[in-house]
This record gives structure tokens, sequence and C-alpha cells, in this order.
């Protein structure tokens, strides 16, 4: 067991290699520059450009800025902003916090209801709340993200219950109106996750309920909740909780679409404004950040398959 889990975070480091190497090399390579972003009268003399490349080592080749970031992001470094000079690993840092609350609240809103829906569709097979169910996920998966945060945007504006846009606050600054200004773009981040894991905690719990192993839990007499509880959730929970790990590591990493439409000063907005900006080392640390946090949750996932599937740890035991 020990060697899957080493093996499994390798593997993780591995991906977290290829996808910095890959994001530097794409955004240096771009035809696009930060010396475009200053003032004309600088960015038209070649002088001056050539004095803020060599101030910010982008004079240098390529190898050793990809060499030095790697060493700088080692020991925690991840660079300056080549903006306005601030420290990007301050501003992600600032950021980060707010994109994971925002993401931890979509999962639960999706989460929740869709454990309980799929249930209750799969228990009421064929009757009329597993057609609306299945009716209710299909709309859901089919909805823009964006067509519907600006519908919300637009017709939900209530100041004191539900803010559609702007006045953020942090949890410990005042948590009643931190989660008020979160609920919508939370809804939005974790419909499509709500449709998803319903679909597949249903389609596992049809399947584990045509099983052998649920027949021969009923002929010795288990009650419904029982057959629930012990059989047909272990069969359904494996195929459910890989769906769901790719799902919310979405949510917890891809905010930026929800972000920058309600203006919620998280990971997503700020690699937005980074981009605009030109400013290689900020949209570098997003998405440096944001794929950590994609890997790791994918890590406590497969980890997560040593607890719930007795079949994998067996497994692991024999090889």
């Amino acid at each position: 067991m020990a060697t899957y889990i080493l093996r499994r975070a390798l593997g993780v480091l591995v991906v977290m290699f290829a996808v910095v190497s890959g994001m530097f090399l794409l955004l240096h390579v771009s035809p696009v520059s930060p010396v475009n972003q200053l003032a004309p009268q600088i960015a038209a003399d070649p002088v001056a450009r050539a004095a803020f490349e060599h101030a910010h080592g982008l004079d240098r080749p390529l190898v050793v800025q990809y060499g030095d970031y790697l060493g700088g992001l080692l020991t925690g470094d991840m660079g300056t902003s080549l903006y306005d000079g601030s420290d990007v690993a301050d501003q992600v840092g600032r950021a980060l916090p707010v994109s994971l609350e925002l993401g931890f609240l979509a999962a639960l809103l999706a989460g929740i209801p869709a454990v309980l829906l799929g249930t209750w569709s799969a228990l009421r097979q064929g009757r009329t709340v597993d057609h609306v169910t299945r009716v209710v996920t299909v709309v859901a998966m089919s909805l823009p993200g964006y067509w519907l945060a600006v519908l919300l945007l637009v017709s939900v504006d209530d100041p004191d219950y539900l803010p559609s846009a702007g006045g953020f606050v942090r949890f410990a600054e005042d948590p009643v109106r931190n989660v008020q200004v979160l609920l919508l773009p939370a809804l939005v981040l974790g419909l499509g996750a709500f449709a998803m894991v319903t679909r597949s905690l249903r389609g596992g719990l049809v399947e584990a309920y045509a099983s052998d192993h649920v027949a021969f839990a009923r002929a010795m007499g288990s009650s419904r909740t029982q057959v629930l509880r012990r059989v047909a959730l272990r069969g359904a929970v494996v195929p459910t909780l890989t769906v769901a790990g790719v799902l919310i590591g979405g949510l917890l990493s891809g905010t930026v679409l929800v972000e920058n439409v309600f203006q919620i000063p998280g990971l997503g907005q700020l690699m937005v404004t980074a981009f605009q900006r030109q400013d290689y080392q900020l949209a570098l640390g997003g998405c440096v950040a944001t794929a950590a946090i994609f890997l790791l949750l994918n890590l406590v996932v497969d980890l997560l398959y040593l607890v719930v599937d007795p079949r994998t740890r067996q497994g692991l035991a024999r090889a």
C-alpha cells in the first residue's frame, strides 16, 4: 500500500512538472510581451524597452529563465509581477482562499442534493420522480454556465440578501455577508456537477440493485435500508467517487468564468487580470496554483479508493 501511495504521489509530481514546463514555454514564446503594457513613450523607445527587459531578466536565454523559475518555485518563490513589481506568491496567497471557499460551497450545494436525489431516483426507478430527475439533470448539464451567470446577474439583485456582483467580504470579517455574496456564483458553478453526480449515483445504484449481491441480501432477510447501505451503495460509490473527484477538482480550480462575472477576487479573476496585462509571472503563478489544487484533489480521490473499495486494498496486498 505504501508503494501505491508513493507511486501516485510521484505521478502527481511528474504531471505538475509537465504543467509548469508547458505553461512556462507557452507564455514565453507567445508573440505578446508585457513591455507592450507599459506607457506608450516607454514601449516605443527601444532603449527603455531594453532596460525593462534587462531589469526583469527577459533578455536572458529562455533555458536560463526556466531554470531560475523552477529553482525559485521549489523554495516557494513565484517571482514578482512584471506589471507592478508585487510579489506573485502574496497575490496568489490572497486570492487562493477565496477560490477554495467558493469551490467548497459549490461542492456542498452540488454534492448533498445530488446524493439525496440520485438515491431517491434509483429507489423509485421508472416512477415519476425518476423521470423528473433525469429531465432535470439533462437540463442542468445543458445550461451554459456563462449564460446562467449573466441571467442571474441581471435578474437577481437584492443587496440585502443576494447581491449579484461585487461587494465581496471575507468570511472572517462578516460570515453571513460572505455566504450571501458567494451563494449565486456557487450555484452556477455547482449546477453541472450536481447533475453529473446525480446521474452517476443513480446509474450505479440501479446497476447494483440488479446484481446478485443485492438479490442474495434480500433473500437473507436484510431490510431495504440495510441493502442500500451495506450492499448497493458500496457497489455504486466507486464510479460515483471517480466522477465526483474530477468534478470537485474542477469546481475548486475552474472558477475563472464565475469569478470574473460576479467580481469575486479569487484566483480566477487574478489570472484574467494577469493575462489582460500580459503579466507572465502572475499568470504562471495562478496556473501553477490551479494545477496543484486539481492534482492534489485527484490524489486524495485515488487514496479514498483504498478506504471505500476493499477490492483495491486486496489487489494491493496481493501485488
